[in-house]
């Protein structure tokens, strides 16, 4: 089941991310900000560093791995990665974020589903996943229904598009919205479990006719009825 809405209405522009860059060539200053931390706490940050810019590089991308890691994100609960990363459970985040290729950031409830079994310790041991290629959980997932939205300017484009789809994995989702948007809006890409209607690009795309489908598809996700079910909103504007 596949469903594609399009539509032609104006745009929102999304606010471009600013971020506060130390500069390392310069020398250290009385007012710098210290950090007391550890060894390994240090290993994490410089762990996640190396991950962001093997990805971005091994995908092409323009992104700029630095400004990744200085930027603020949702994932870290609005902090850095180069300051979140210190904590083990962010860490664990960033390095399954890159190593799925799950855009640039999520919210926080995907990363649970990612993590283990229920039940399993949150300290157990964590294998990084193999650069290059997807992770599949231990234990085999259920069907999920996973809602993403993308707001995207470039090459003359504005976009800003809700993709629902039922799928055992976020990287199912992510690999068939790669498939119909291309990899530099992709890397854009905003990944939840389930339909959330309050999500502001939810609000703007989804009629109530096909967000009422969801909530019943969302209770209900596990059915071999949804199992290829897919529905694509877009709204597009060429400048």
């Amino acid at each position: 089941m596949q469903a594609t809405v399009l539509s032609s209405l104006p745009l929102t522009q999304t606010p471009p991310m600013t971020f506060t860059y130390d500069d390392p060539l310069d020398p250290d200053l009385p007012q710098d900000a210290t950090v007391v931390t550890t060894r390994r706490a240090l290993c994490r940050v410089a762990t996640v560093a190396a991950e962001a810019g093997a990805r971005f590089q091994r995908e092409a991308s323009g992104v700029d791995p630095m400004g990744w890691m200085l930027s603020p994100r949702r994932m870290f609960d609005g902090s850095p990665a180069i300051e979140a990363c210190l904590d083990r459970e962010h860490f664990v985040r960033a390095i399954i974020l890159h190593g799925l290729s799950l855009g640039l950031d999520a919210e926080p409830d995907v990363f649970g589903q990612l993590q283990g079994a229920d039940g399993e310790d949150e300290r157990a041991p964590l294998s990084r996943p193999n650069r290059g290629r997807s992770r599949r959980c231990r234990s085999a997932p259920r069907q999920t229904l996973y809602c993403a939205t993308i707001s995207y300017e470039g090459e003359g484009v504005l976009l800003q598009a809700f993709h629902a789809s039922v799928a055992r994995h976020p990287s199912e989702v992510v690999q068939r919205l790669r498939s119909r948007f291309g990899e530099d809006v992709v890397d854009l890409v905003e990944i939840r479990a389930g339909f959330h209607p309050a999500a502001p690009l939810a609000i703007a795309l989804v009629p109530n006719g096909i967000a009422n489908m969801l909530r019943r598809i969302e209770k209900d996700a596990d059915s071999s009825d949804y199992s290829t079910f897919a529905v694509d909103i877009e709204q597009r504007l060429e400048a």
